[in-house]
């Protein structure tokens, strides 16, 4: 994975949930034990992350937005039902 590519992952990463950041660094565990614990949270360098974490990563990531979309999706069309 490219430089321009981790950078367009971490972009959609910190807009994640807390929730979807947890599942996500159960991900990272897997494959490094190379990570820093901060009080704003843990960092994690992705030169030491081989490409194969950092595609099931964008995989999760991926499926997380798409959830969230066909979720707002649906309250849109759950508001307009309930104005009938």
């Amino acid at each position: 994975m490219n430089r321009s590519q981790k950078e367009a992952l971490k972009e959609k990463i910190e807009k994640l949930d807390p929730q979807e950041h947890a599942q996500l660094f159960e991900v990272v565990k897997r494959y490094t034990e190379t990570y820093t614990k901060t009080q704003n949270g843990v960092l994690v360098s992705s030169d030491s992350l081989p490409d194969e974490c950092l595609r099931e990563m964008e995989r999760m990531v991926l499926f997380y937005i798409d959830q969230r979309k066909r979720m707002d999706a649906d309250a849109v069309e759950r508001k307009a039902l309930s104005r009938m």
